[in-house]
């Protein structure tokens, strides 16, 4: 009898990652797609591209950044109830965790964000990690002000809510409620967080993601507040693009 019942948490929780991986790979690569081809078909490819050179600039102009992660973000809303087992927009918020800030949780985020990007940089400095070339190219194409401010708003606000709604609201949300737990809630969605990450060809940027994203998970836990984490997010987006915005 204890065989059976193990036997079917197991399946239980393989169905539940798999159905969990689906939805990541639907909204982090389905959709992004989908928003591009949207922008090239009603012709916006055009407008933004105007000034390309050459077809390694198309994943590194702002233009193109915040259009397709604005149109990524807005096709995610349909989908949300169906990934959350939602009944409604109440449910929906509740299983997001979208609760008010309290002071003092949003203080010790901070500093645990701040914490974090000393050890980062220390870390960096200590194995040489150079500034990523596609970083160099993004920067490159900024050079505008409101090239500034779209890269802006998709890598600082846009990028973060939509990035910890996929993997610290729905992907946490489905995996903790299963045998895998918090700690299966924070590794797993860590580990996909790493290899979407592609642009970067530094294992000691990989590693710094990884344990950036545990970070998340862990305060996702510990605060059951969407926007603590999202918060963190953007502020090391920020000193991420500080040199391109400035």
């Amino acid at each position: 009898m204890d065989d059976a019942i193990k036997q079917h948490v197991n399946q239980s929780t393989v169905e539940s990652l798999l159905y969990t991986l689906y939805w990541l790979a639907f909204f982090l690569l389905v959709l992004p797609m989908a928003s591009r081809l949207i922008i090239f078909l009603s012709g916006g490819g055009a407008l933004l591209l105007n000034d390309l050179t050459h077809i390694e600039q198309l994943d590194t102009n702002p233009g193109l950044i915040f259009t397709s992660t604005f149109l990524t973000a807005v096709l995610t809303l349909p989908f949300l109830k169906s990934t959350l087992d939602a009944k409604n927009k109440s449910e929906v918020i509740g299983r997001l965790a979208i609760k008010k800030v309290a002071l003092l949780p949003l203080i010790i985020t901070v500093l645990l964000t701040a914490a974090y990007l000393l050890l980062e940089q220390w870390f960096f400095s200590l194995m040489e990690v150079a500034l990523p070339d596609f970083m160099l190219e993004v920067e490159a194409q900024t050079n505008s002000f409101l090239a500034k401010i779209m890269l802006f708003l998709a890598v600082v606000f846009i990028g973060p809510i939509f990035e910890e709604v996929v993997f610290r609201g729905i992907a946490f949300y489905r995996l903790k409620k299963n045998a895998l737990g918090a700690s299966g809630a924070i590794i797993i969605p860590s580990i996909v967080f790493t290899l979407i990450h592609g642009q970067y060809d530094q294992i000691e940027i990989f590693i710094s993601l990884f344990i950036f994203s545990c970070l998340m998970g862990l305060i996702r836990h510990l605060s059951g507040n969407l926007w603590y984490f999202i918060i963190a997010h953007m502020i090391c987006n920020l000193l991420a693009i500080g040199e391109s915005i400035r």
